[in-house]
């Protein structure tokens, strides 16, 4: 490789009047609701607008039958974010609806009845998870999917009665993720023909209005340890 005298190498400087492909997709696309983008996977979105309720449904069902979030987010086009962020959501509230837009999200606080029974499981279970107690209160018939309170009310609610052994469990790692997956073939989803099904369909009855209510597996974690002052004063010598 020659170098040229105060220049650069030759083999390192661009040629005259060279272009670059940028992708094969463009970066902006027509759809009946609006302009919509393309993002790295070849997905269309509508900024500002959250995906339809199929699409959600769909990222659900295929959690439950086992497939983890990145192979979902590469068949239905979705980002990895997106999917990890609805299935968060699901196993929290049961809900796939989205969020409200704008403002911040009141405190979801629970009944007496609840919050008593809440710290009835704790004192039976003192290692039980928040998630767990949530489950419990379904399966009891205490709430259902409508008024149960959410992970992080129960985490609430356990560090004010057991000052501090609540567990935190919003990170998105706790999305469920099977560690082998089934060898059975799976079916291939995409959006294109998903949102192919709207057409025989209304625009006003076309989106799914129902929740799924299929049970997701949860990645196995493992118990906080806590010491007392004495203990850490010992551990610290």
């Amino acid at each position: 490789m020659t170098a040229l005298a105060g220049g650069l190498p030759r083999m390192m400087r661009p040629a005259p009047h060279q272009n670059y492909p940028r992708g094969g997709y463009s970066l902006e696309v027509s759809t009946p609701l609006g302009q919509g983008r393309v993002n790295q996977l070849g997905g269309v979105f509508i900024n500002g607008r959250p995906l339809p309720n199929h699409i959600r449904h769909k990222i659900v069902e295929m959690a439950h039958h086992g497939i983890r979030p990145c192979v979902i987010s590469r068949q239905l086009r979705v980002s990895h974010g997106c999917v990890s962020k609805i299935l968060c959501r699901y196993q929290e509230t049961g809900s796939i609806r989205p969020g409200a837009i704008g403002g911040s999200k009141p405190k979801q606080t629970a009944s007496p009845e609840v919050d008593k029974r809440i710290e009835e499981y704790k004192r039976e279970n003192p290692g039980m998870f928040s998630w767990e107690i949530r489950d419990k209160l379904l399966k009891d018939g205490i709430c259902d999917r409508n008024n149960v309170p959410s992970v992080s009310a129960i985490s609430r609610i356990m560090r004010s009665k057991f000052g501090g052994v609540g567990e935190e469990e919003e990170e998105e790692d706790e999305v469920v993720r099977r560690t082998i997956e089934e060898n059975e073939p799976r079916t291939k989803h995409s959006i294109d023909g998903i949102l192919g099904d709207r057409s025989s369909h209304s625009d006003e009855g076309s989106d799914v209005d129902s929740e799924p209510g299929l049970p997701l597996k949860r990645k196995q974690r493992r118990s906080r340890t806590t010491f007392t002052a004495e203990q850490l004063e010992e551990l610290e010598r």
